[in-house]
């Protein structure tokens, strides 16, 4: 059962912009005004047994909140066959980029900020519930937790309404210390719907190891995701504080996707994935992965959204 919406929001005079209630951001198009967003419980789901592939993980949607200007996607619980990186079914897709889209040089503070969360206000428009593999999503203490369980990854799309196509997505985060290898926490980003749908995740995981991959076409339990990137990222997740940001910028054409990733300002990977996109722009979000061994718990107490494609 879905939550009761928002009312609408307040549309400028000119129709150029509306009221989040925080501040005005620009319509998709003069007099358009944008959808409200909803939030969706997860509906209940049977989690498919595991796949006899070996470095399999299954991926946990808690929700999938498209806050498109005049398209919103509840998010459901769903799962996913994830192949984790270096498996011969998750091949690299990805190649260097010396003359991507997007400056030539892009720092972890480019592009101009027009979304940041400290967490502190708990009805800031994150998804808050429990999904069916237990794993909960929620604010406390004035930041934003996922208490991640299973051989899973877990993601959660931001309540900024406005798709970019050259987007930037940074978060500062910790996450307990007797993790086990494999989990981690990052940034992602996601536009398209159906068979056009794309997601990115740039993120680490404990021993300072940094991904980067792709997942394309609708959620299912047979869509398999690409390993783009892996290498070892300096910094790993822990209880002391990380800083992971995130960029993907898609070249004017649609045709290719640089994907850059820093942890604590260092540039660990720099790839374009030649895949076409659907032109919808980025959602972004944030990524948490956990082990079936132990359940790991990771705390976000800020995530910032930028435009790189105004400076």
């Amino acid at each position: 059962m879905s939550a009761e919406p928002p009312p609408l929001p307040q549309i400028s005079a000119d129709g150029s912009y509306y009221w989040d209630g925080t501040r005005w951001l620009p319509t998709a198009s003069p007099g358009q005004l944008p959808t409200p967003p909803a939030f969706y419980a997860p509906t209940p789901y049977i989690e498919p047994q595991r796949r006899g592939v070996p470095n399999a993980v299954v991926i946990t949607v808690g929700v999938v909140v498209a806050l498109l200007l005049t398209t919103m996607a509840g998010g459901l619980a769903v799962y996913v066959n994830h192949l984790r990186s270096g498996s011969a079914a998750a091949a690299a897709t990805g190649s260097p980029t010396p003359n991507g889209p997007g400056p030539a040089r892009l720092s972890a503070g480019s592009g101009v900020v027009v979304f940041t969360d400290d967490f502190h206000d708990p009805v800031s428009g994150w998804f808050t519930g429990t999904t069916s593999s237990g794993t909960a999503y929620g604010y406390s203490g004035g930041a934003y937790v996922i208490d991640g369980h299973g051989y899973l990854t877990h993601y959660t799309l931001s309540p900024y309404a406005v798709p970019l196509p050259q987007a930037s997505a940074t978060i500062t985060a910790t996450q307990t210390s007797d993790a086990p290898p494999g989990a981690g926490l990052g940034v992602m980003c996601q536009q398209g719907t159906g068979q056009q749908l794309i997601s990115y995740w740039l993120y680490i995981s404990v021993g300072a190891v940094f991904h980067v991959s792709v997942v394309k076409g609708p959620d299912s339990p047979n869509n398999l995701s690409s390993n783009i990137k892996r290498g070892t990222s300096g910094s790993g997740p822990g209880s002391t504080p990380v800083t992971i940001v995130g960029d993907c910028l898609t070249a004017a054409d649609g045709k290719s996707t640089r994907l850059v990733l820093f942890v604590n300002g260092v540039n660990v990977a720099d790839v374009t994935d030649p895949s076409t996109v659907s032109g919808s722009g980025w959602q972004m979000g944030i990524v948490a992965s956990s082990e079936a061994s132990k359940s790991s718990t990771v705390t976000y107490t800020r995530f910032e959204e930028r435009d790189l494609s105004k400076s």
